[in-house]
């Protein structure tokens, strides 16, 4: 049975998404590749893990890309997650983002590998959500958390006397 996400892909496509789910990462070096990306992306978000996919630049390159994207979890990168990213080659790093230029064709899936274990290794990433707690026990409930955008637009709640 085919899922809907899956169902406007090719037999090809399917398997390679199935082989993408085993390994962590995906291999889009087809030539119509987006179709394929954005169901891996859904699998990845469904998951909340780490989006890593490969492909190559030009059709007929002899180097390729590779894509580490964390906006499918609710986590991103931090100053030593985005260093041991920089360590695996060349790469532009953001704390939501990564992506390495002009990897060698034989070196992607060892790099996409590499890419995925290390997104996915404690002390990399960190939450990217506010913890906000309300102490209901106080006269007046106070609202704290680490955000203070958030802190200044809520207006705390007025007690009546009567």
């Amino acid at each position: 049975m085919k899922r809907q996400a899956e169902a406007h892909l090719t037999g090809r496509e399917r398997t390679r998404l199935r082989v993408a789910r085993e390994n962590g990462y995906l291999n889009a070096r087809s030539a119509d590749n987006r179709r394929l990306v954005e169901a891996f992306s859904l699998w990845c978000w469904l998951l909340k893990i780490p989006m890593v996919w490969l492909e190559r630049r030009t059709p007929h390159s002899r180097y390729g890309r590779v894509h580490l994207d964390m906006f499918t979890t609710a986590n991103a990168l931090t100053a030593a997650g985005q260093a041991e990213m920089r360590a695996h080659g060349p790469a532009r790093a953001s704390p939501h983002d990564a992506c390495w230029e002009r990897v060698p064709l034989r070196e992607l899936e060892r790099v996409a590998n590499t890419v995925f274990r290390a997104a996915t290794r404690m002390g990399n990433y960190e939450p990217t959500r506010s913890i906000f707690v309300v102490d209901m026990r106080r006269e007046k409930p106070e609202i704290s958390g680490t955000d203070d955008r958030f802190l200044s637009s809520v207006e705390q709640p007025r007690l009546s006397a009567a």
